[in-house]
């Protein structure tokens, strides 16, 4: 009682020098008051708060009344903070009596149960005052404070040492609320054991799945052809071939599934090299090798119909067929003789590819020359496969897009004297073929642009670059590659989109099937295994040697052949054959003789159905436009053809399309290939029988699956005796020759190099700024196919 009386002339003193500043504030005492009436005070109060007490002067000097109410309890998780420290919960200061001493700076309070705590506003006021500073301290005050708040430094004179009152105890700092950090030491090895994903060549869809119906969110309102995005535009001379450089800062590509052609586009060939890359598979299962099947058990109907179209066209062409050829045939290879020749005597020896620790891989001709028996380790893979991307072999899409660049990289480095780094001051010319998943043409300018560094690309389909070389304006294209045949019509430069046709057949069927043959008539090389890269290259050389569509040709023969094998002396064998080249050939026409199975096992889905580049293309879902007809059609084969025709004629009339379907094209696994073409140019004709005969008298054979001789006739001859051809009167169907002698695997590259020298080229260049910014929005208005 002693000491609060005495101190109350301090208080007195003090409440006077500051009723004016107090005054002044006319929300002082209405915060009071609420904050009086506030229960929860302390939950609601996001800073700490200090305020002075109200004073009046006409009772300041009154005693003041000893508060005898209990002090607040403190929270009962509450921890005890230093002064320095910011305690995470709410602390209640209460003030129990003052011990006063005659020194300029205050004593210190003495606590109940908390350390001493000052709130920020006093402590500026403190630090601020020049004058002897005396304590106010009043009776009851509930600070709260948040863990966000950084008291500021405290003053001077609060920092002194000061005798400690024996009824003051100032509680030891507390450490009983700094939580350890958690060690991230285990942490940090288990990160740098895990490999992290790689995303080259990695796009990630913006949408996925259209919920909405797309006719309620699609408009044509104020739609013109002229489109507007960010970057270069349309005919930019940065995205542009430098005019000075005469085309050869051009690069003209046109990836095949066996071969890639490549030049630029100032030279009139291109360079032919294997599309193909030899990896080192660093993997502790062994590699199981596929076996290519080459028998001929179960198809002895096939063989059959094979057999009766060679006698109808012997028959149809005065030719008298050899009597017992098959066992003289037999007879004479059981028997072959064979001679080894030394390696200095033979002029096409083969230099094998000697792998190094360090070689990672090897392209070409080089992948191709490498003894795979010896490396097991190493693996041929083909980036190209029926007429896409590979999606048989490859594990990803991204696999893929890296061997596609390592393959041209470094054939556009050997065969074109072009480093890598020189890359961006090149154009190039992209040549896909006309059904291409709209995704993987992404893929591929995307790489071109953004990995190859390319200055510009412009993306072409086979079938316009094909006219272009060709130096027609309209035409029905029919492009037999090694392991696919495309067909479209081309109408003034512009293909028909619904004459595209695309069937997963080509030159290495009759490659297949001519082998066939052959060990079924005791092929003297017994050991022959197509998946070997040698003995597919022998068998290649064996059908371009000696098959032949020619009715005169047809006799029993005999040829030599070489089989180089690695580490071994070349071997010369003796053969004969007889309709086996001829019967290999017609596989086209009767495809129930090919191997289905490997051409649809082990496929993937890279691309999800669900999800799409544009918004109007979900309304347009792509279904077969050719159905077979019904059993009344079927039965209305013309009698004048074979048996074997009618066969193949009885399901090619295709039935009336409905006009509500969206149809854009035909895709086929196996198809008779002269059926496939009468169906493209009846659909590309539409009503118009002028048209019709033009198609069917304007036919461009090109790819090297047709390089057989007499095809073109013999295709004539199937397309005349077609249903179709026969209901409209066509009398006359002609397959035009390459121009200039020019070679038909060439053609489609030339149309490329053409087009790219044109004036309506310069409007066709993307550029990466432009593709960074609107992605596939660019082939919409920069190529000449939808």
């Amino acid at each position: 009682m002693t000491s609060l009386f005495l101190v109350l002339p301090l208080f007195s003193s003090v409440f006077v020098s500051n009723r004016h500043t107090m005054a002044d504030n006319p929300h002082t005492n209405t915060f009071l008051k609420n904050l009086a009436q506030k229960k929860y005070a302390w939950m609601q109060t996001p800073t700490a708060t200090f305020t002075q007490p109200r004073t009046d002067p006409a009772k300041a000097e009154q005693p003041k009344k000893e508060d005898t109410r209990p002090a607040k309890k403190p929270r009962p998780k509450s921890m005890t903070l230093p002064v320095t420290a910011v305690s995470p919960t709410p602390l209640t200061l209460t003030c129990v009596a003052v011990d006063t001493e005659p020194t300029t700076s205050p004593p210190p309070s003495s606590l109940s149960a908390s350390p001493p705590q000052f709130p920020p506003s006093s402590l500026t006021a403190l630090s601020s005052s020049s004058a002897p500073t005396v304590p106010t301290v009043p009776t009851a005050i509930d600070i709260t404070t948040t863990p966000t708040t950084t008291p500021p430094p405290l003053h001077a004179s609060l920092l002194k040492k000061r005798p400690v009152s024996p009824m003051t105890t100032l509680p030891t700092p507390s450490t009983d609320y700094i939580q350890p950090h958690p060690t991230t030491h285990n942490n940090t090895e288990r990160t740098k054991k895990i490999q992290l994903p790689r995303f080259k060549y990695t796009t990630f869809p913006v949408r996925g799945f259209n919920i909405l119906p797309t006719r309620n969110i699609t408009s044509t309102f104020v739609k013109s052809d002229v489109t507007y995005f960010p970057g270069n535009k349309a005919g930019a001379e940065a995205i542009m071939p430098n005019p000075e450089e005469e085309w050869q800062d051009i690069i003209v590509i046109h990836p095949g599934s066996r071969n890639l052609r490549i030049g630029l586009a100032s030279e009139a060939f291109p360079k032919t090299v294997p599309h193909v890359i030899a990896r080192r598979i660093r993997s502790t299962h062994a590699q199981t090798r596929k076996k290519i099947n080459v028998t001929l058990e179960g198809k002895e109907e096939a063989v059959e119909e094979l057999k009766n179209e060679l006698k109808w066209r012997m028959k149809s062409a005065k030719r008298r067929a050899v009597p017992n050829a098959e066992s003289q045939v037999v007879g004479f290879n059981a028997q072959a003789y064979q001679e080894m020749i030394p390696d200095h005597n033979d002029p096409y020896k083969v230099e094998w590819t000697e792998p190094t620790p360090d070689s990672e891989y090897f392209v070409g001709e080089k992948a191709l020359n490498l003894p795979m028996e010896d490396n097991s380790d190493y693996r041929l893979f083909y980036p190209w496969k029926h007429g896409a991307l590979n999606n048989q072999d490859h594990v990803s899409l991204q696999a893929v897009m890296s061997d596609l660049q390592t393959i041209w990289t470094e054939m556009i480095r050997t065969e074109l004297d072009i480093e890598e780094k020189d890359f961006e001051d090149y154009n190039a010319v992209l040549v896909i073929p006309d059904i291409y998943p709209r995704t993987y043409t992404c893929e591929l300018v995307t790489f071109m642009l953004r990995f190859m560094k390319f200055r510009g690309v412009l993306v072409q389909q086979e079938s316009t670059c094909a006219t272009f070389g060709a130096g027609v304006s309209s035409a029905c294209v029919v492009d037999i590659g090694a392991q696919k045949t495309s067909i479209a019509c081309i109408e003034d430069g512009v293909y028909l989109v619904e004459s595209r046709t695309l069937i997963s057949m080509g030159g290495d069927d009759i490659t297949k099937t001519f082998t066939s043959l052959l060990l079924a008539n005791r092929f003297p090389y017994a050991d022959i295994d197509l998946e070997r890269a040698h003995d597919w290259r022998l068998a290649e050389e064996l059908k371009t040697k000696w098959c032949t569509m020619n009715e005169a040709d047809i006799s029993i023969q005999v040829y030599d052949f070489f089989v180089r094998v690695p580490h071994a002396p070349t071997k010369k064998y003796q053969c004969k054959v007889y309709d086996e080249v001829f019967l290999a050939p017609l596989c086209l026409f009767y495809p129930s003789i090919v191997n289905v199975e490997e051409k649809i096992a082990g496929k993937v889905a890279w691309v999800s159905a669900n999800v799409v580049d544009d918004i109007t293309e979900e309304g347009n879902p792509q279904v077969p436009l050719v159905t077979l007809s019904s059993s009344v059609q079927r039965s209305k084969v013309s009698t004048a053809l074979p048996k074997s025709n009618a066969t193949a004629t009885a399901t090619e009339t295709p039935a009336a399309p409905s006009s509500s379907t969206p149809q854009k094209s035909q895709e086929h696994i196996v198809y008779p290939l002269d059926i496939a073409i009468a169906q493209s140019i009846q659909i590309a004709s539409g009503p118009s029988e002028e048209r019709l005969k033009r198609f069917f008298t304007n036919i461009i054979l090109v790819g090297g699956g047709g390089m057989v001789g007499n095809f073109n006739r013999v295709l004539e001859d199937r397309l005349l005796s077609t249903r179709i051809a026969q209901l409209n009167s066509i009398e006359h169907v002609e397959v035009l020759p390459a121009p200039r002698e020019l070679d038909s695997r060439l053609l489609v590259w030339k149309g490329a190099s053409v087009l790219s020298k044109l004036d309506i080229a310069k409007e066709l260049w993307i550029g990466r700024e432009e593709w960074d910014q609107v992605g596939a929005r660019c082939l919409k208005d920069r190529t000449l196919f939808s």
